[in-house]
């Protein structure tokens, strides 16, 4: 029939576990029920007996629902329409244990067992037997007896074979048998009896097979210790389940950036900071000289392992150490604390060295740099910069009485230099022949007596105490202590007098007066095109694709910013009008404008004017910090002219000023074009009210400061005294 549900085999196996359960449960034998409904014996009952017995006195043990029961009826249905129900007993009683026909297993004596121990998982046990491997090869170095100091406990307690946890402990520290937390956890674990004894009899029994299979195997030597006869190979409970090298490396202490290169395994202070002295000279020596570690040791890592042996380790420290302008020199001991400290813990003759490399990669950046976008960088770290040079002393930990000699003789040398104006940079570098900041100690002593400047033997011997270093004396750190400091000016006193400018309006207004005055933007454009030497016309007829000799607005604006002119927002808007077309005032007309910037050089239209011979635009380097009003250019010729009676070829004061002009740009600082004066005895001629003038009068802005242009200065001094001496009147 199409209304019919198809029957499956599992759900009628379903219901007869469920049925299964509950008579195992309850203890319920079904043929009791069956079997009074069937007294012709011929295993076949009637649908509506089966299901009154199921769903009836079985209802409330068994729960079956409606279609349950109907499938089961279905299933065991024979042709004629009744039930088989033996063959539904024997499905559901057949499958059920009999427990009281067998013998028990257990009887309570396996507990009793002296050599009782409990049940580990497969790696607890391979760890376990480890260890007691590691504790019998030290009980049988030592010659130690364990029993004794068991059964002194026994004898008290009154125990049979057992002792406390604690008690248990306490022997194994007496013994010096020390183990780890993990490892004492699992011998507990192991031989654990009532939850708070331990059957140390299981435990001696299986440190005394191991030593008895020890020395029947000969794999222990003459001092009692397992043979490494494959080193690398032996188990070592000392060992964690997954030798990892790098573990250890990284702990909280940030010393070199955001890892530590040492492990916690170094406890003596003095080792510490040892290694700690070592690693900081070999990244100084790698920074300073820009060496790559990876490519004195790569040549013989072959497989690219990360390990090479001990002795290739120390070759390539070698040649790490000789590379470079300036050679480094680690004496045995320190090489022999580098390898301990990067040897390998799986195989102690090979040393880890691309661990190395890494901890001496930090000097430059920070590893894994990628995964802390934030993170700032400083290198070389803080720790190598403050490295004192090879050679050098601990200032700190010198004798006291040395320091306080030498801060005289320092003093004594400021002083003097201060007083008579010398300077002693220039014979210094004289010495300095390689202009490396130091020189031998005679040259020292010859650059102090040939200035003037006396000490003793005792003072010049502490000033070599404090400034010497195994390349000479450092007569840059020498000259910084001696040499008189500029006096500066508080940052916010500057500061005041730029905010009280800009708040100023008439300030502001003279501002825009000039950025909307045609003759001074050009005259600015000129400037920037003669002292660049800038076409302009290339950059602007790129934007001209019809060739109409004009362009946008935008497209001028475009141009002028690749040209670099730094123009103004008001200035880019005054050429705009001027130069604008009168039909198309949105356009600007870049011919007559680069023809106008072209004057510069050159006029148009020479060719109809032979004889005529151009000027090329001068440059000036004025601005609003050197303009000078009516008072100030007096005081400025009164000045020029005190200083102009004698001429350069007897003063020779630009000499003087090319010295301090280190990079050739035409300018010195006020205070070096102060010194240049002072030296050629003409500061006594003026006032420091005049001085100020003429700082004023030839300032140029450098960088962050004001500087003098020395050049201009001698122009105008060579012209004075010149039209002084041919003056008739």
């Amino acid at each position: 029939m199409p209304h019919c549900r198809e029957l499956k085999l599992g759900d009628v196996w379903r219901t007869c576990n469920k049925i299964r359960a509950a008579i195992f449960r309850m203890g319920i034998n079904l043929f009791e029920y069956f079997a009074p409904l069937d007294p012709h014996k011929n295993c076949l009952i009637s649908e509506s007996q089966f299901i009154s017995v199921i769903n009836g006195q079985l209802r409330a043990t068994i729960g079956l629902s409606e279609q349950e029961v109907a499938e089961l009826a279905d299933y065991f249905r024979v042709p004629d329409g009744r039930i088989y129900y033996t063959q539904l007993c024997e499905v559901i009683h057949d499958s059920v244990p009999e427990f009281t026909d067998n013998a028990p297993l257990v009887t309570g004596l396996e507990w009793e067992d002296p050599m009782h121990s409990n049940r580990l998982s497969i790696s607890e046990e391979r760890r376990l037997n480890v260890l007691i491997t590691k504790i019998a090869s030290l009980v049988n170095m030592r010659k130690l007896i364990l029993r004794p100091y068991f059964q002194d406990y026994e004898l008290v307690s009154k125990n049979t074979g057992t002792v406390t946890i604690a008690h248990f402990a306490r022997i194994l520290a007496h013994l010096n048998i020390l183990l780890s937390a993990d490892d004492f956890s699992l011998l507990v674990k192991k031989y654990l009896k009532d939850s708070y004894t331990l059957n140390y009899i299981a435990f001696l029994a299986a440190i005394d097979k191991v030593v008895n299979y020890l020395n029947e195997h000969n794999i222990l030597d003459l001092s009692g210790d397992i043979m490494s006869i494959f080193p690398g190979r032996i188990l070592n409970a000392e060992l964690p389940k997954l030798p990892r090298p790098e573990i250890g490396k990284i702990s909280g202490a940030k010393l070199f950036g955001k890892q530590n290169i040492f492990h916690p395994a170094l406890n003596d202070p003095k080792k510490m900071e040892h290694l700690l002295t070592i690693m900081s000279l070999i990244q100084d020596h790698v920074s300073r000289n820009r060496l790559r570690v990876c490519e004195f040791f790569k040549d013989f890592d072959v497989l690219n392992c990360g390990r090479i042996t001990v002795s290739q380790f120390n070759r390539g420290l070698d040649a790490l150490a000789l590379s470079g302008k300036q050679r480094f020199f680690l004496a045995i001991p320190d090489v022999e604390a580098v390898v301990n400290q990067y040897r390998d813990p799986c195989d102690p003759t090979r040393v880890c060295w691309k661990t190395f490399e890494d901890d001496v990669n930090h000097v430059f950046t920070t590893h894994e740099l990628e995964k802390a976008p934030s993170l700032v960088v400083d290198p070389p770290p803080k720790e190598v910069r403050d490295l004192p040079k090879l050679g050098g002393k601990n200032w700190q930990t010198v004798n006291p009485s040395m320091r306080a000699l030498c801060e005289e003789a320092v003093d004594k040398v400021k002083q003097k230099i201060i007083h008579r104006r010398i300077l002693l940079k220039p014979v210094f570098r004289d010495f300095d022949k390689h202009n490396n900041g130091h020189v031998s100690r005679n040259q020292m002593r010859q650059a102090l007596h040939s200035n003037g400047i006396l000490l003793s033997d005792e003072e010049l011997f502490a000033l070599e105490e404090r400034f010497n270093n195994d390349m000479g004396f450092n007569y840059f750190w020498f000259l910084k202590d001696v040499e008189p400091k500029p006096e500066e000016e508080p940052l916010f006193r500057g500061f005041v007098k730029v905010t009280r400018k800009l708040n100023e309006e008439p300030m502001k207004k003279l501002k825009n007066r000039k950025e909307r005055d045609i003759i001074q933007i050009m005259a600015k454009l000129k400037g920037k095109v003669v002292r660049e030497r800038i076409r302009v016309i290339d950059f602007l007829k790129d934007f001209d694709r019809c060739n109409e000799q004009v362009i946008s607005r935008t497209d001028f604006k475009r141009g002028l910013s690749v040209c670099g002119f730094d123009l103004t927002e008001n200035e880019i808007d005054t050429l705009c009008e001027v130069f604008a077309p009168p039909l198309r005032q949105s356009c600007v007309d870049y011919h007559r404008f680069s023809n106008a910037l072209e004057e510069a050089f050159t006029q148009i239209g020479l060719e109809r004017a032979p004889l005529l011979v151009p000027i090329q635009h001068v440059p000036t380097r004025d601005c609003e910090k050197n303009f000078l009003d009516f008072d100030e250019r007096l005081v400025v010729s009164v000045a020029l002219q005190k200083l102009a009676k004698k001429p350069d070829l007897q003063m020779n004061l630009f000499e003087v000023l090319q010295d301090f002009d280190k990079t050739n740009c035409g300018t010195v600082s006020q205070m070096n074009f102060l010194k240049a004066l002072t030296l050629r005895g003409m500061d006594t001629l003026i006032s420091r009210n005049e001085f100020d003038v003429i700082c004023k009068c030839f300032g140029f802005e450098r960088g962050m400061r004001d500087e003098v242009d020395y050049r201009a200065f001698m122009k105008a001094l060579d012209i004075i005294y010149a039209t002084e001496k041919y003056n008739p009147f």
